[in-house]
């Protein structure tokens, strides 16, 4: 399903992302159903001044919206691939998990901890901030979209691939925003110690405690391996390293649904990068 979300409400290349992914051929090659784009863009690009949250009438209801679809999609037994947009997909998705009672943790694999607020947050965008809201940390009306918060306990999240805190002044304070609680390890650790073996590890961990929701954030991925993004950076993933990140827990029995986000095809004129895209997504998914 199509969440062409993108949090900056000015229609950047993001909410173009799920098109171009089924153009490529996604859908068929990973042998899934395509329901199609379930919720409009986000089209407001006014920031709240309350919240400090761009768009966040809109953002309300759209993740509503998806959430209706990821609860129905997952009442029939189904596993629901949510394309993106932006990382902001995620509230709709954990509001849908809950309404169709499932109560799952967080493979959360990003380039960034997305844990900014609305007043930390310099652009303002949810992209900036859902992992903070999912966790609990965030304004009233969205923060409690699905019922009392938090939408997924801090404890059942794991972010895999953000940058290296000594690398980047901004890394260094968004990382510091993160509880405690939520266990990290950064691109350059899991390149380290081998993504295949990160991958079974915690895929082992969040699966002992049930049910898991696997997020990919491809700005995971270094910039030079994917440069069609919105925020390219040195310092990610190999496209293999990737793969071999996430096929463990892609396999895994308690993986309920997958999300995609931050794919630009705006900045892939010649259809290039979009290949690259699927081809790497079968490869970690199918």
């Amino acid at each position: 399903m199509g969440a062409p979300l993108d949090s900056s409400g000015s229609g950047r290349g993001e909410s173009r992302a799920p098109a171009a992914l089924r153009r490529a051929g996604l859908a068929e090659r990973l042998g899934g159903r395509d329901l199609g784009d379930v919720t409009p863009p986000i089209t407001d690009s006014t920031r709240d001044p309350q919240s400090g949250v761009i768009g966040f009438a809109e953002l309300r209801e759209r993740s509503l919206a998806l959430a209706d679809v990821v609860a129905g999609t997952l009442g029939r037994g189904e596993r629901p691939l949510v394309l993106g947009g932006d990382c902001c997909v995620l509230l709709g998705v954990f509001v849908g998990l809950r309404q169709a009672g499932r109560d799952a943790g967080l493979w959360f694999v990003d380039g960034h901890a997305d844990f900014y607020d609305g007043h930390t947050s310099s652009s303002g965008e949810a992209a900036d901030m859902e992992l903070a809201m999912l966790t609990g940390c965030g304004p009233e009306g969205i923060v409690d979209l699905g019922g009392a918060p938090p939408l997924v306990e801090p404890e059942r999240v794991m972010i895999l691939g953000h940058r290296r805190p000594e690398d980047d002044e901004d890394v260094a304070q968004e990382l510091g925003y993160v509880p405690a609680a939520i266990e990290r390890l950064d691109a350059g650790k899991i390149e380290q110690r081998g993504p295949g073996e990160v991958g079974r590890d915690v895929e082992a961990r969040l699966a002992a405690s049930g049910s898991a929701w696997l997020h990919l954030d491809l700005d995971a991925l270094d910039g030079g391996a994917l440069p069609a993004l919105t925020y390219p950076q040195p310092g990610g993933l190999s496209w293999n390293g990737l793969i071999e990140l996430v096929r463990p827990l892609a396999d895994s029995a308690a993986l309920v649904g997958v999300s995609v986000a931050d794919f630009q095809p705006d900045r892939d004129p010649d259809g290039v990068h979009v290949a690259q895209v699927v081809d790497g997504l079968v490869q970690a998914l199918g």
